[in-house]
C-alpha cells in the first residue's frame, strides 16, 4: 500500500528562546498528516521547522523548499527514539539529486534550535512556535514506516497558504 505524508506549513513564529540556550530563532509550525492510498488518515501530528526562507543550499539552518520528497533510511547522530539507535529517516528528491547533500532528517525536537534545517515531529503544539511529545510522535511515525516499507512513502511539503 502507498502512503502520502503531507506537511502543510501553517504559521511562522519569531523570537523563540529555548531554555538554557542563548540563540533566539524563528520557527514554522506545520500539520503533518499521513493518508493511505484509499485516502484514510493513518497518522497525524505537528511539525516544527526553521522559519523561512526555504532553500536547497546545504549547510544552512533553513527549512526545505516545498515540493515532493521520498524517504530513505540512513544513519545519523540526531536525536532519535532509542529503539532506532542511529537509524534515521531522511529525505531526497529525484528532481534535484544534489539535495541528498542537505541531509534533511525527520527527528526528535521541540524547538527551532533543534532543527538545523530538519523536520521535527510533535504530538502537541503549544501554540507559540514550539511543540511537545516529540519522542512519541517520531517513534509512532518511524514504526509506521518500518511496518509498511520506506519505499511506500512520499512526503509532500506545502507552503503557508494565503
Amino acid at each position: 500500500m502507498k502512503f502520502i505524508a503531507t506537511l502543510q506549513r501553517i504559521k511562522e513564529f519569531e523570537n523563540i528562546k529555548k531554555p538554557n540556550k542563548t540563540k533566539i530563532e524563528g520557527s514554522t509550525l506545520g500539520e503533518f498528516i499521513v493518508t493511505n492510498e484509499k485516502g484514510n488518515k493513518v497518522f497525524s501530528c505537528f511539525t516544527i521547522e526553521n522559519a523561512g526562507p526555504s532553500t536547497d543550499t546545504p549547510n544552512q539552518d533553513k527549512r526545505i523548499v516545498a515540493r515532493e520528497y521520498k524517504l530513505y533510511w540512513t544513519e545519523s547522530s540526531v536525536t532519535l527514539p532509542k529503539e532506532y539507535g542511529r537509524k534515521c529517516l531522511s529525505l531526497y528528491t529525484d528532481s534535484l539529486p544534489s539535495f541528498k547533500n542537505r541531509r534533511i532528517h525527520i527527528h526528535i525536537g521541540n524547538y527551532p534550535q533543534d532543527t538545523e534545517g530538519c523536520i521535527l515531529l510533535n504530538h502537541r503544539s503549544l501554540g507559540n512556535g514550539i511543540g511537545s511529545e516529540s519522542t512519541r510522535a517520531v517513534k509512532e511515525f518511524y514504526d509506521l514506516v518500518s511496518r509498511e516499507g520506506v519505499e511506500n512513502f512520499t512526503l509532500v511539503v506545502k507552503e503557508i497558504e494565503g
